[in-house]
């Protein structure tokens, strides 16, 4: 009976055709979102008669590395499992800008294109659609080229500094409603300053561009 023993692969060595094509296709099934991946195998036993992948072990995905749980049979027929580094890279379409976008600058369909890139070198989550991207406005600066990410974008405020507002007050049964101007930027379910012609100030919530709520 053949023992099991898990070995450190600390030699390179040439992974043959049939193996590279066994990881491609498994690296393809466990990352199907994007279009393309190419991969480096950075260490592989230092002489092996056969090697396969074990499947029934959860994919391990860190980054741009995965860590393939592997069995191979030495050259003395004994049977080894280690662990596979595998780097990565992988592409897929993502919209770019281009042109340059300022800090603060609201965002169209006519700034991007789709161009299909190795996201692992993107900083963030990078975006693939442009459906209501006119409702974001751009967090930092982008140069023409640059792809557009989840953390670099925000919503644009549908209320701005000095904005006449409609605020609602209640307090049991009683409901109040007076004019105050908003002191600040907000975005729906936010929480602004606002203040009355006579210099009182409250922290209200924004109800959309013309409605807050007073809560303190």
């Amino acid at each position: 009976m053949l023992s099991i023993i898990f070995a450190i692969l600390t030699f390179f060595f040439t992974p043959n055709n049939s193996f590279k094509n066994e990881l491609d296709g498994y690296l393809k099934k466990n990352l199907p979102q994007y279009e393309s991946i190419d991969f480096q195998i950075l260490q592989m036993p230092e002489a092996y008669k056969k090697i396969e992948i074990i499947k029934n072990v959860d994919f391990n995905f860190n980054g741009n590395f995965v860590y393939v749980p592997i069995k191979f049979t030495d050259k003395d027929g004994r049977v080894l499992r280690s662990i596979l580094s595998v780097k990565l890279n992988l592409y897929q379409k993502v919209l770019t800008s281009v042109k340059a976008i300022e800090r603060n600058e609201s965002l169209t369909a006519s700034d991007f294109v789709l161009k299909k890139m190795d996201v692992t070198k993107i900083f963030g989550t990078p975006l693939t659609s442009l459906k209501d991207i006119e409702l974001y406005r751009c967090k930092t600066f982008l140069k023409p080229g640059d792809a557009i990410t989840n953390e670099n974008i925000e919503l644009k405020p549908v209320i701005k500094p000095g904005d006449r507002l409609e605020a609602e007050y209640k307090s049991g049964s009683v409901t109040i409603t007076f004019e105050v101007f908003s002191r600040q930027e907000g975005i729906p379910g936010e929480t602004i300053s606002v203040i009355t012609k006579d210099k009182k100030l409250f922290k209200a919530k924004v109800i959309n561009s013309q409605e807050v709520n007073i809560i303190e």
